[in-house]
C-alpha cells in the first residue's frame, strides 16, 4: 500500500490539537493519559470544528459528533494515549473544509 501524506500550514487558523483531512473523514486527535482524557480531547477539538464548519451552535455539533463519529485508538503503547476522532465527510453536506484545500492539495500530488 502507499501512502502520500502532504502537510500545509493555513495561516490565521488556531488549532489547539491537529486537524487532518482525508477523501473520506475529517479527522481530530488527542493525546494523553489516561485514555479517557484522549478521548475527551478528541471530540471536544471535534465538536468545536464541526461547530466551525457547519455553523452549528456547539451543542447541535456535540449531538452531529455524538452520533456519527467513530473513534479508533491510534497509539496504546507508549504511556501517552492518542485517539482519533473521525466524522465521514458525508454529514458536511458539501461543506469544503478550509475553502477546499484538501482538493487542492491532491490535485497537485496527481499532477
Amino acid at each position: 500500500m502507499d501512502s502520500v501524506i502532504i502537510l500545509d500550514l493555513v495561516k490565521d487558523v488556531v488549532t489547539p490539537w491537529p486537524r487532518i483531512e482525508s477523501d473520506d473523514f475529517i479527522i481530530t486527535t488527542g493525546s494523553a493519559k489516561p485514555m479517557e482524557d484522549a478521548f475527551r480531547i478528541a471530540h471536544t477539538q471535534m465538536v468545536f470544528w464541526i461547530a466551525e464548519i457547519l455553523g452549528l451552535s456547539k451543542m447541535d455539533a456535540y449531538q452531529l459528533v455524538a452520533q456519527v463519529a467513530t473513534t479508533p485508538v491510534a497509539q496504546a503503547v507508549d504511556s501517552v494515549y492518542t485517539i482519533t476522532c473521525k466524522v465521514p465527510k458525508t454529514y458536511l453536506n458539501g461543506v469544503q473544509v478550509y475553502g477546499g484545500l484538501h482538493e487542492r492539495l491532491r490535485d497537485a500530488e496527481i499532477a
